[in-house]
């Protein structure tokens, strides 16, 4: 059973992504390794924004939650691949335990249209 939310919600021309479990919307299958984890949530993310109308260029700030604190480099690795010279302020959380036993968890703030990022 799903929870009580919606995966984005649009507020003033920004959009709010709830946070994304690596649940394969194929087959509900959660892969086992951080990688394939990785590459799922980053999917949804983009499958979420071209729904609200955004793009990976809008997004402006991106949390990660990781059950292992080792999974950084992997994760910032693929994620660094996804978005390119884009660079949205991020923070990487590691915390004891995500729902089904998944290693990673990713939710988004981005807007509608382009904002300067300084780097």
């Amino acid at each position: 059973m799903a929870g009580h939310y919606s995966s984005y919600t649009e507020h003033n021309g920004t959009i709010y992504i709830s946070g994304q479990l690596p649940i394969n919307p194929d087959n509900n299958q959660i892969p086992e390794n951080i990688e394939e984890q990785t590459n799922i949530v980053l999917q949804k993310l983009d499958s979420i924004l071209h729904q609200s109308g955004s793009s990976k260029e809008n997004v402006v700030q991106v949390r990660i939650y990781i059950t292992d604190v080792n999974y950084w480099d992997i994760v910032n690795r693929i994620y660094a691949e996804y978005f390119g010279e884009h660079k949205p302020s991020r923070c990487i959380v590691p915390v004891p335990a995500l729902h089904f036993g998944c290693k990673i968890e990713l939710e988004a703030v981005s807007g509608k249209k382009h904002h300067k990022i300084n780097n």
